[in-house]
């Protein structure tokens, strides 16, 4: 496996071979032989799943879909660890979606299907997600933008469209048994679609409810925009919500990591430009083109897939969190501003950047009124007004920008009211010039 750099951050080439376009990949345990395998799925070369030993170097195992229906599948393909008798699975089978709709358990020895479900509504049968308690499947249309849950006899059990483009799952942790620590905003799935500023949301496993996304609503405080996710992770068991979700930007390649309050922590992006209603992916200047699928390692690293080969894409493993780069998002969209005023907070914690810039566009008939203040302290409490000093007030007309910068402060608080009512915009540019920060993790 050669490491290489990509933005200036160390990384590791898992797996690249010429006419292979994996899609997906799952670094788990083969229960089949105890070693750690990477599960991959080509949906439009191979048109395969894959199982593929990476200290060897070696595809173990291959199985190309059948079918005419549609031209791109497997999208997933998930190595199945315990028996589950609704599916007539065994460890070490394998589920995927085929290319006439059906998701399908494969016999890993026999390589035959051995249990088999088609929606009757499907168009593009994209991704399939074992239920915590193994009695039936959540799925994913990518065509029709469902989001369902289905148990083994193809009843359905609720069913949610989240939009055209409904594409990768991922299971959430949860907490430890001290019920302390955990990484769940109060579900159980991740769902990513792969649309140009939706979106990724975590829902509950029991009736669909959507709990968080990413991005909010507009009219929401706090947004980044996901730009064509295919998939994310949620990483962390940290307290008080500290922990990160980590999602693809297919539309140019790039994987950001967001925090709670939808706002990035780190990552490698790059902006997508839409010209008379057509979007362009253009190549990042890291080197990235189209990443369609970001993963978590069992070691705890992160694994993405790129598609800048000639004729393959390459399966990555980072060795290092991304230092450096600019991160673009915004504090408030399309949001409403009244007489009284509002704290668009958490606060801007400014201290671990070394450009802060803010930029506001008023949409509305009356001024907006952004009042700034600035703590000094590395414990920026709100409840403290002793510490937050007033650094500025910016009036924007009706129509008008207004431009800010926010440097020099440990915490800036940013307030909105206006004299009438009126709707802005806040955009923020934060941007890190320092060394990358190095992991040392186990490498797969």
């Amino acid at each position: 496996m050669t490491e290489c750099r990509i933005g200036g951050v160390l990384c590791r080439k898992v797996f690249a071979k010429q006419g292979y376009t994996p899609h997906y990949a799952e670094h788990v345990e083969d229960p089949v032989t105890g070693k750690p395998v990477l599960v991959m799925a080509d949906p439009h070369s191979r048109r395969s799943a894959i199982i593929y030993d990476p200290e060897r170097a070696k595809i173990l195992w291959e199985y190309r879909v059948v079918g005419s229906s549609i031209k791109a599948n497997p999208h997933i393909a998930r190595l199945i660890q315990e028996r589950v008798p609704g599916l007539k699975a065994r460890p070490g089978d394998i589920i995927c979606a085929d290319l006439d709709n059906r998701y399908i358990v494969v016999d890993r020895r026999t390589r035959r299907v051995k249990w088999s479900y088609r929606p009757p509504d499907a168009r593009w049968s994209h991704d399939a997600l074992l239920t915590t308690d193994h009695d039936g499947l959540i799925i994913t249309d990518y065509a029709t933008g469902y989001l369902r849950r289905v148990a083994f006899d193809g009843r359905i059990l609720w069913s949610r469209n989240i939009g055209k483009g409904a594409a990768k799952l991922s299971r959430i942790y949860g907490s430890t048994a001290s019920g302390i620590h955990g990484n769940s905003y109060g579900g159980q799935i991740l769902v990513a679609v792969n649309q140009s500023i939706r979106g990724v949301y975590e829902v509950v496993e029991e009736n669909g409810e959507i709990v968080w996304s990413c991005p909010p609503p507009r009219g929401s405080k706090n947004v980044t925009f996901t730009l064509k996710p295919h998939s994310a992770v949620r990483t962390g068991l940290a307290e008080l919500g500290g922990n990160i979700t980590i999602f693809n930007q297919e539309a140019g390649g790039g994987l950001m990591a967001v925090d709670r309050d939808c706002r990035p922590r780190w990552g490698l992006m790059k902006p997508l430009t839409s010209i008379d209603g057509q979007e362009i992916y253009r190549p990042s200047s890291y080197g990235l083109y189209e990443t369609t699928h970001v993963f978590q390692t069992l070691e705890g690293s992160i694994g993405f897939i790129d598609w800048g080969g000639a004729s393959m894409s390459t399966v990555y493993e980072l060795l290092e969190l991304p230092r450096e780069g600019s991160y673009s998002w915004m504090l408030a969209w399309a949001r409403r501003a009244g007489s009284k005023p509002e704290f668009l907070d958490p606060p801007l914690e400014t201290a671990e950047y070394d450009v802060t810039k803010a930029h506001c566009r008023n949409h509305g008939r009356n001024t907006v009124i952004l009042d700034l203040y600035a703590a000094y302290s590395m414990y920026a409490d709100t409840r403290d007004s002793e510490q937050w000093r007033p650094v500025g007030s910016v009036e924007i007309p009706a129509g008008g920008w207004g431009d800010m910068d926010l440097e020099g402060y440990t915490a800036v608080r940013i307030s909105a009211r206006s004299p009438g009512e009126t709707t802005y915009t806040l955009y923020i540019h934060q941007r890190r010039l320092g060394p990358g920060l190095s992991l040392a993790y186990s490498r797969i």
